[in-house]
């Protein structure tokens, strides 16, 4: 029986099983998770509209770093110690990069572009290591490694320039970070083409288990964020965050595992496209949901009541987690079926509650996103009276 540590050779005709995925995979799995969490600590700090897109921008950076090195690791025969280096130097840089984004202020700090260089350019050599090991034409490999190189050299460059830089007004290292993730992000989408090849050495039921993991993670790692963020106090200070953060968690473990976690990538390039950007969409929206959620299980009411008023909580993310679901059904199904159509409604009223909260006072933003949750759980309970799960 295959163990998830194996790394003896591998025919690449046979494809890949998830039993034999290497050790490195899954410890950097745990890296990503972290720096995706200590990322969505600046929405904690300062919940406004620019705050979401620059968090959204900062874990899809993330996450196709993460999903360049996981699947270029996938496609190889062996696993190295010459992989394993630049794995423990690429884990390293994201958790410098993280550290510097999580300071709430963006990436004013040149260690955190320093970082993202060293990791991308830690992901541009695995991917030229790799190059002979996806059975495909090396076209889409050449292109990675140009695209991530690429991004490397834009951010070296951005720890050089000043942070009080500005260019009408905005701050220049704002459109470095912003270029440099779009060719991070350009890079990580020339993957699709290579998997979707019928000679590719990554099949589909792989990198749905890679998906399937990265969100378990995610949702792990909420429990780990409540026991550090009320651990120390004598009573939890908001008991009903506190029970809205374990049931936010298991509404969309229920709502993924069992309906979704079975369906494969596609064959058809588009839908695959379609596919990565629902799952991306999804562990967004699930680490910022968490982290708000738990963020406000350690505040006193009084602390609730002083976030700034240029934003205040809302229900965005977790009506984000409802489209990413009808997102995902709507893949699995081709139709509108009815665990869609539970999904469309949910996501309908979680963005009436969202849009509800930026004109309400923090008080009243702090029920609305109890009742998000609320809403997300009864959208969980409805998918499994409409579509229970199959046993195998």
């Amino acid at each position: 029986m295959g163990s998830v540590s194996q790394v003896t050779k591998q025919k690449a005709e046979a494809g890949l099983d998830p039993s034999n995925i290497p050790w490195f995979v899954l410890f950097f799995d745990l890296v990503v998770v972290a720096a995706f969490s200590q990322t969505a600590k600046m929405y904690q700090a300062d919940p406004t509209w620019f705050t979401s897109a620059f968090v959204a921008g900062c874990i899809l950076l993330v996450y196709s770093i993460w999903a360049v090195t996981t699947i270029e690791s996938l496609v190889v025969a062996t696993e190295t110690w010459t992989h394993r280096i630049i794995g423990f130097i690429q884990m390293s840089a994201i958790i410098v990069a993280a550290l510097s984004l999580g300071h709430g202020k963006g990436l004013q700090d040149a260690w955190g572009f320093a970082a993202l260089s060293v990791a991308l350019g830690c992901a541009a050599v695995f991917t030229g290591l790799h190059r002979n090991s996806w059975n495909t034409t090396t076209t889409h490999t050449r292109r990675r490694v140009i695209l991530l190189s690429l991004a490397a050299v834009i951010f070296f460059i951005g720890a050089w320039i000043s942070p009080d830089a500005t260019l009408g007004g905005v701050e220049v290292l704002l459109f470095v970070f912003f270029l440099g993730a779009a060719a991070t992000v350009a890079g990580a989408l020339t993957l699709i083409p290579q998997m979707v090849e019928s000679s590719s050495a990554v099949r589909g039921h792989v990198v749905q288990e890679r998906f399937g993991l990265i969100l378990l993670i995610v949702l792990g790692d909420s429990f780990l964020l409540l026991l550090t963020s009320v651990g120390a106090e004598r009573t939890i200070p908001q008991p009903l965050y506190f029970v809205a953060s374990i049931l936010l968690v298991f509404a969309i473990w229920t709502l993924y595992f069992p309906a979704l976690a079975s369906s494969e990538l596609a064959s058809k390039l588009g839908r695959s496209f379609a596919r990565i950007g629902a799952h991306f969409l999804l562990v967004l929206s699930s680490t910022v949901a968490i982290v708000a959620c738990t963020s406000l299980a350690k505040s006193t009411l009084a602390q609730v009541l002083e976030l700034s008023d240029e934003g205040s909580w809302t229900a965005l993310p977790i009506a984000s987690i409802a489209a990413s679901f009808l997102w995902l059904t709507l893949l699995r199904d081709n139709r509108m079926s009815p665990a869609a159509i539970v999904h469309l409604v949910s996501f309908v009223v979680l963005f009436v509650l969202a849009m509800l909260a930026i004109p309400a006072s923090n008080m009243q933003a702090y029920w609305l996103l109890l009742i998000a949750v609320g809403v997300l759980v009864i959208e969980a309970v409805l998918s499994l009276v409409v579509s229970p799960p199959v046993r195998q």
